[in-house]
């Protein structure tokens, strides 16, 4: 296996730093080398098109395959950055799901008495302080709408008319010189776990696969979380390689898709059970991201986020 590994080529996988990375690389990315031979070299990233556009004019071949969130990879598929293939509907995609990914609230435990809501995040004169938040509208003005009393279930018949969408906007209006900004999950736990906000939007994972002393820090709320999926794409000029497409075809095969969902830390504490007092028994399901929304009006949407953010 050793000769074999060294004569052929190594391939370049994109995916998030933090530990996204590490989750992969042990239980994904090492035993694909293993089994195949081939060394994967794991590069991060931000996932969004426009930096896959620059690295596919810049330096094609050089990827294998790029891990995105859904309606990032459905409008690179549509921008014609990624390999294309018919589903089982006879319709042309791109990706399938490969992960899901909880993102909820965090706090830290040690600020408040009683866990917080999305209600409590918006409260700065009760408890003053930096919240944390995505630069991105995908979940950002999902947590508006909660926040403001819309049910997880209407979110996106909501967001879908032009009052909707201003009241998410009118809402984070309440609190915008509070946010700080984050790009990346990595970012997300990195300004929670330095003290750089009292609460914050994150990936479960972020917190709960952190150091236990950092972990106990803080809480997460479970209840109106919202679920992120992503998956694998293979970019455009990678299309004809045989290497990258077994790769690929390899991750989002269900055993690599449970491999990982074991290795995420997704659950809460016997803490959090316990001070939910009952809530948590079963976990109530998460609100997922919808990426069809996401996909159709992320362009326009983003533009006016960017804006609405950008303001002094």
């Amino acid at each position: 296996m050793a000769a074999r590994t060294h004569a052929l080529s190594s391939l370049t996988v994109l995916t998030f730093a933090g530990r996204i990375a590490q989750t992969q690389k042990k239980v994904l990315f090492a035993p694909y080398s293993r089994l195949s031979g081939h060394p994967l070299r794991c590069k991060v990233w931000n996932g969004e098109p426009r930096a896959l556009r620059q690295q596919e004019e810049h330096a094609p071949h050089s990827l294998a395959t790029v891990m995105m969130e859904c309606s990032s990879l459905q409008i690179a598929c549509d921008m014609g950055l990624l390999a294309k293939e018919t589903d089982s509907h006879n319709q042309t995609v791109c990706s399938t799901p490969s992960a899901s990914i909880d993102y909820a609230m965090a706090w830290d435990r040690f600020r408040f008495d009683v866990p917080p809501g999305w209600a409590d995040f918006w409260d700065v004169a009760r408890h003053p302080g930096r919240r944390s938040l995505r630069r991105d509208p995908r979940t950002t003005l999902e947590i508006a709408l909660l926040a403001d009393g819309i049910p997880a279930d209407a979110l996106y018949r909501v967001l879908s008319s032009h009052d909707g969408l201003n009241r998410a906007f009118m809402k984070l209006d309440q609190i915008r010189p509070y946010i700080a900004w984050w790009s990346t999950p990595e970012e997300a736990g990195q300004i929670l776990l330095s003290g750089g906000a009292l609460m914050g939007l994150v990936p479960t994972g972020e917190i709960l696969g952190a150091q236990s002393d950092s972990g106990d820090k803080f809480g997460i709320r479970w209840q109106q979380r919202l679920l992120v999926q992503y998956g694998w794409g293979v970019p455009r000029h990678a299309a004809h390689n045989h290497a990258c497409l077994a790769l690929t075809s390899w991750l989002e095969q269900p055993a690599q898709k449970q491999a990982f969902a074991n290795a995420w830390p997704s659950l809460p504490s016997m803490q959090d059970i316990a001070a939910a007092g009952g809530a948590l028994s079963p976990l109530p399901p998460a609100t997922v991201v919808n990426d069809s929304f996401w996909s159709q009006n992320l362009s326009t949407i983003a533009e006016r986020f960017h804006r609405w953010a950008a303001r002094p």
